[in-house]
């Protein structure tokens, strides 16, 4: 029987890592809490079981190997609590964390190489602005006007405002992990590297396009972290604010009312249900900023989620193939990004391939998927250019 020579603080280290208790690591390994904690004070551990241990935690097995603990980068700043309290950041939430810093890592490979996308130019906001009227401010900036918007089709509303953000210079990234921990995240340590992650176990596709927009404004601010949208914390309340004036700008709220209120008034939620729908957003986000425009009395948003029944959930990803699945996670600019390189020779296939996760032999196939929508989401929005 071949003895691993794991040290019992890596293995500590490991879990802990994951952000595991002794009782999950153990239910996750499937086996008793005492052996694991017989194996983290330094019983021997075999080849069989370090495989599972390396395969569960999602760490690789040269790192377990190490003579001394890895030196991890911090997790996100968590933006959830007030006061400066944190929140429990979970196994599945850790490991977007560090798929998304994998992919940060490829990226700036790629830049060094000279053959990586260009730095992205992105606005800065602050606190101490107005925040829908930021979030008007740059969706004027972006170009997209409120007949592209309308003219949408609601399955494809997320994925044209994803691209939109794309073309702008942002990585949308999507990986399933806990909703009640967090609905997204933000990086932003390089320059170059501005990565958006959103959970894809948010069905519903208007509460997903509304953390796209919430996320951005987190990178707007220079303030990426972790995010749930709880609007006691100040960066969150501003970041929802920036979100609701981007989809909703006072151009689309004229667009849909038969005329504008001289006094707030008491939409129905059949009124409410039917605008909602027709600019792709949910009921709630529509209800606030009809409360907020002053064209809704105070309260209204409460009684409109009162009423609301929850409906037309999305289908989880584009075609459910592997192949379409990576796609959906990985995002278009990552992607453009790997194929550039590739075709310039400054990577080897191989390489791209593991960047990617993807067989070369589905290459031509995604390349042609990245610029058509790339291509939609221009005529979508309007036009606006790369």
């Amino acid at each position: 029987m071949t003895i691993m020579p794991v040290l019992p603080d890596l293995l500590v280290w490991a879990r802990e890592h994951r952000g595991l208790t002794v009782d999950a690591a153990a239910e996750l390994l499937g086996i008793e809490v005492t052996e694991l904690i017989a194996l983290e004070s330094g019983a021997p551990l075999n080849l069989t079981k370090f495989r599972k241990v390396s395969g569960r935690y999602r760490i690789p097995g040269a790192t377990l190997l190490r003579r001394t603990r890895p030196t991890a980068p911090p997790l996100p700043r968590d933006f959830r609590t007030v006061g400066g309290q944190g929140a429990v950041v979970g196994f599945e939430t850790r490991l977007a964390i560090d798929y998304a810093r994998t992919i940060e890592s490829h990226i700036l490979e790629l830049v060094d190489s000279g053959f990586g996308p260009p730095t992205p130019v992105l606005p800065r906001v602050s606190l101490v602005e107005d925040a829908s009227e930021a979030g008007e401010r740059e969706r004027e900036r972006l170009g997209v006007s409120v007949t592209s918007q309308l003219g949408w089709k609601p399955t494809d509303a997320f994925n044209i405002w994803r691209a939109i953000l794309e073309r702008a210079g942002c990585f949308v990234l999507l990986k399933n992990f806990d909703l009640n921990q967090c609905k997204g995240f933000t990086l932003y340590d390089n320059p170059s590297t501005p990565i958006i992650m959103i959970s894809k176990k948010e069905q519903y596709e208007p509460a997903r396009t509304f953390t796209l927009l919430h996320e951005y404004a987190h990178l707007l601010l220079r303030e990426p972290g972790i995010s749930d949208h709880d609007d006691r914390n100040p960066v969150e309340s501003f970041c929802n604010r920036f979100a609701e004036g981007f989809l909703l700008p006072r151009a689309a709220i004229r667009a849909i009312l038969p005329a504008w209120p001289a006094e707030p008034v008491e939409w129905s939620i059949h009124d409410i249900r039917e605008w909602a729908h027709m600019l792709k957003v949910s009921q709630q986000v529509l209800a606030l900023r009809l409360e907020h425009l002053n064209a809704a009395p105070a309260g209204f948003y409460g009684r409109i989620v009162a009423q609301q029944q929850r409906v037309n959930k999305m289908r989880e990803i584009e075609g459910g193939s592997y192949v379409n699945s990576q796609m959906f996670e990985l995002g278009n600019r990552y992607l453009r990004a790997v194929f550039t390189a590739a075709e310039a020779g400054e990577i080897r296939t191989a390489e791209a391939s593991d960047m990617i996760d993807l067989a070369p032999k589905h290459f031509d196939y995604v390349k042609a998927q990245v610029d058509q929508k790339f291509e939609r989401a221009n005529v979508a929005a309007g036009g606006i250019s790369n």
